[in-house]
């Protein structure tokens, strides 16, 4: 299969990444992964358990809406039970998280320490083009004509479908879905990504071409390929939407022989530390003991609301802290 629009190693920003994993544990050999994963994600980010989904529990930080300060969430990890195993799925800003606080494979030594089974990945690259919309079109246009393949088999038109819109220049741009999930291990998305963060209301980050590949677990990917993508990227987009590098020697399944490092661990101090620095409630306790109490009582008053609440007491009205 010839590639659509030869996209270029050259113009790929950065490298291939995940972008959102799915594991599966069985339930009698899970115990403790809920909280050993929570304990890590404190140390970067503060986390709160949606009251209205159990389970999902998202990384909120604090931004200005309107003039007015106000929260949004830029990921989340949802646990949750399907039949006799635990799944554990994160989505793409939690992983991105990690990484930047250089957590990422701390967050794989705690999976890789349990009997994990990676159920679901995407692998994601993005690439600089001159007309994204131009590369969209083509894409469209050659996965309606059944030109595309992500795999030995090619795709079948009835399989692809796309999602248009017009961008902020006038011209059309979308999105093109290549192959279902329900019917394939492997399938992938090709979508016009400033359109898609212009639309959100984010910051423009340019002409970007996303390119998605999602694995199902029947493929055989590992923690090494959540760790390393670029192998797995390129076996499957390599087929027909991007270029090669070279030297590439191709994707082995089920790897083995794949060793993650030990977890690094932290202090006290700097448990300590990141956690009260990342924590969005303690913040909001910060700020509204300010308001009530004034600058100078505030840190006061915090400090013996803390040793109640340690000691059990709590604080049940301002006479307790005063």
């Amino acid at each position: 299969m010839a590639i659509v629009n030869h996209l270029p190693c050259s113009a790929m920003v950065g490298d291939p990444f995940a972008d959102y994993l799915n594991v599966s544990v069985p339930l009698d050999s899970a115990g403790g992964l809920r909280d050993d994963l929570l304990s890590l994600l404190a140390e970067v980010g503060s986390f709160e358990e949606s009251s209205l989904q159990p389970g999902i529990f998202r990384h909120l930080q604090p931004c200005v809406r309107s003039g007015k300060i106000a929260t949004e969430s830029l990921g989340s990890v949802r646990f949750s039970r399907r039949g006799k195993v635990q799944v554990v799925s994160t989505s793409g800003g939690i992983l991105r998280l990690l990484r930047e606080n250089g957590r990422f494979l701390d967050y794989l030594a705690v999976i890789g320490s349990f009997p994990y089974r990676v159920t679901m990945l995407h692998v994601t690259a993005d690439y600089l083009c001159p007309s994204v919309p131009a590369v969209v079109a083509a894409v469209k246009m050659a996965a309606l004509s059944g030109s595309l393949s992500l795999t030995r088999k090619s795709l079948q038109p009835s399989h692809c479908s796309y999602l248009g819109g017009i961008d902020v220049d006038g011209q059309e741009t979308g999105t093109v879905y290549l192959g279902k999930r329900q019917n394939a291990d492997v399938w992938a998305k090709v979508y016009d990504k400033r359109h898609e963060r212009l639309t959100r209301g984010y910051a423009d980050p340019g002409s970007l071409l996303r390119v998605e590949v999602a694995l199902q677990s029947d493929v055989g990917v590992t923690l090494r390929d959540v760790h390393q993508p670029a192998d797995v990227f390129f076996q499957y987009a390599g087929k027909s939407l991007v270029a090669v590098p070279d030297g590439f020697a191709g994707w082995e399944s089920h790897a083995e022989g794949f060793v993650l490092p030990p977890r690094q661990e932290r202090t006290a101090y700097e448990r300590f530390h990141s956690f009260v620095s990342n924590s969005l409630s303690l913040r909001r306790a910060a700020e509204m003991a300010v308001e009530v109490y004034g600058a100078d009582v505030a840190p006061q008053v915090l400090g013996r609301v803390i040793l109640a609440l340690i000691g059990g007491v709590g604080v049940v009205s301002p006479e307790n802290v005063t």
